[in-house]
C-alpha cells in the first residue's frame, strides 16, 4: 500500500511525502513513490506517527473499585482518539501477571504493552524482563496491598541498570499524606487539601538520589519539573495539562478526583520543554461510580482520556503557538524510544502505524461524539482537528471515521 497527497511535521516544518507500507512495515518515505500498487489517498490532510499513550489502565479489576471498560472498549476509544500503542500495566507477584493480562488484551484494537508493578526484585521480575519487558512501576503509595520502600527501590534501580530498563515512579509521600489527612471526612476538596505540592515533591526528592535510569509518573506541579535532574525523566498527564484545581469548587467534583490531582496547568505548561512524555493514566469509571463515592476519603481516582489525549494535545500547541514537532516527539516518538519499541515515527523499518488527520475540521467534546465512558471531563472543550484514517500493523482499522476491522491488536517488547 503506498499513501499519496499527505503532509508530515518534521523538525523544519510540514512537508508533502509519500509512505509506503509492505506487510507491518513502513519500506519508505519519499516525495514521490512511482507504484502500481494499492494507493491510499490522504486528501492533503495530515499524516502523524500513531500516538502511542505511556499511561494506562484498561480493564482495571484488582483494586476495591473497577473500572466500567473492557478491553475491547477502551482500545477502540484510543484508536479513533489516533493512539494505536498504550501501555498498561502487570503485576510481577501478584494477579494479574504478566500472562493473564496479555489473555486479557487479546481482544485490543490497538498494540499494547506492560510495564511491571513491583517493590522488590524477585525471581518474576527477572523472567518478566527475560522475555522482554524493561520497564518498573515503583508505587510510593500502598498499592493493590502492595508496601514499597526505599530499599526495594535502591535493589530495583541496580537490577534495571543491569538489564538496560528504567523504573517508572508514582510520587506522593504517603507518611505525609496520611498526617494531613488524618480522621478528615467530607467534601471532595480534602483529597486536593491533602495532597498539595509538597507530597508529590517530597516522594520525588527521596527518590531521585536512588534512581539513575527513571521517569516520575503523572508530575502534576511545575515546582517537581523544577528539581529533576537530567538523568530522570518527565511523564505529565492529559488532565494536569487541561484542568485546573477549579474542578473542586464544583457540585459534582468528585468526578474529577485524580491522584496526584489537578492543581495548575499552566505551571506545566510553563516548563513544557522540561517533559518528556504526555500520556492519560486512563482510568474509565462510568458516572454512576464515581457517583457511589462522592465523599473524602472513599472517592474513585481517575479520568477517561486515551481518546482525547492526541487531538487535544495538539489543538494546545497550534493555539499556544508551540512546535508541532515537539507535540509529536511527546504523543509519539519519546515514549517508544524510551521504551524500546519500534513504533512512533514515520520512518523506515518502523511499524506502519499511523494516523490520517483532518486539521481543518473543528468540533466540541461531548459524550455523544466519543467512545468513552458516559461522561467526559472535556465536556465542551473546542479541538482543531480530527483522526481521520487509522492504520495499525499495516491495516486500515478506520477508514474516514468508520470501524472497518475486528480486534488484531498485538503484544509489542
Amino acid at each position: 500500500m503506498i499513501i499519496k497527497n499527505v503532509r508530515i511535521i518534521t523538525k523544519e516544518g510540514i512537508t508533502e511525502a509519500e509512505v509506503k507500507i509492505e506487510e507491518e512495515r513502513i519500506v519508505k518515505v519519499s516525495k514521490d513513490i512511482q507504484t502500481n500498487e494499492k494507493v491510499l489517498d490522504g486528501e492533503s490532510k495530515l499524516l502523524l506517527p500513531g500516538g502511542v499513550d505511556n499511561h494506562v489502565h484498561i480493564y482495571k479489576r484488582y483494586l476495591k473499585v473497577p473500572t466500567s471498560d473492557t478491553v475491547e472498549k477502551s482500545t477502540l476509544a484510543a484508536a479513533f482518539g489516533g493512539t494505536t500503542t498504550v501501555i498498561d500495566f502487570a503485576f510481577s507477584d501478584i494477579q494479574p501477571n504478566v500472562e493473564e493480562r496479555i489473555k486479557q488484551f487479546s481482544s485490543s484494537y490497538v498494540n499494547y504493552t506492560f510495564h511491571i508493578f513491583a517493590n522488590d526484585v524477585t525471581d518474576n521480575l527477572k523472567k518478566a524482563f527475560d522475555i522482554g519487558f524493561n520497564s518498573v512501576k515503583f508505587m510510593m503509595i500502598e498499592y493493590a496491598g502492595l508496601k514499597s520502600t526505599l530499599a526495594g527501590l535502591k535493589r530495583i534501580n541496580e537490577f534495571i541498570n543491569e538489564r538496560q530498563g528504567y523504573v517508572m515512579i508514582h510520587a506522593e509521600d504517603e507518611e505525609l499524606i496520611s498526617a494531613l489527612s488524618n480522621n478528615l471526612r467530607g467534601s471532595p476538596k480534602l483529597h486536593l487539601l491533602t495532597r498539595p505540592d509538597e507530597t508529590e515533591l517530597s516522594a520525588a526528592i527521596r527518590a531521585i538520589p536512588l534512581i539513575e535510569n527513571g521517569l516520575i509518573a503523572h508530575v502534576s506541579s511545575g515546582k517537581t519539573l523544577d528539581l529533576l535532574p537530567d538523568k530522570v525523566k518527565a511523564e505529565v498527564v492529559l488532565h494536569h495539562l487541561i484542568l485546573s484545581k477549579k474542578v473542586y469548587d464544583r457540585r459534582d467534583s468528585y468526578l474529577f478526583v485524580t491522584s496526584p490531582p489537578v492543581r495548575d496547568p499552566e505551571e506545566i505548561w510553563k516548563r513544557i520543554n522540561k517533559v518528556s512524555i504526555i500520556a492519560t493514566d486512563h482510568n474509565w469509571f462510568d458516572k454512576e461510580v464515581k457517583e457511589n463515592h462522592k465523599e473524602f476519603p472513599d472517592l474513585v481516582p481517575g479520568l477517561p482520556g486515551v481518546e482525547l489525549r492526541v487531538p487535544i494535545i495538539l489543538t494546545e500547541f497550534i493555539k499556544r503557538n508551540l512546535p508541532l514537532y515537539k507535540a509529536i516527539e511527546l504523543l509519539s516518538e519519546n515514549p517508544a524510544k524510551i521504551n524500546k519499541l519500534d513504533v512512533g515515527k514515520i520512518d523506515m523499518g518502523y511499524r506502519a502505524d499511523l494516523v490520517i488527520y483532518d486539521s481543518e475540521k473543528k468540533w466540541r467534546v461531548s459524550v455523544e461524539n466519543t467512545h468513552m465512558a458516559d461522561w467526559t471531563p472535556y465536556e465542551g472543550y473546542e479541538i482543531i482537528g480530527k483522526p481521520d484514517t487509522i492504520i495499525i500493523n499495516g491495516e486500515v482499522v478506520i477508514d474516514k471515521g468508520e470501524l472497518v476491522s475486528s480486534p488484531k491488536g498485538k503484544l509489542l517488547k
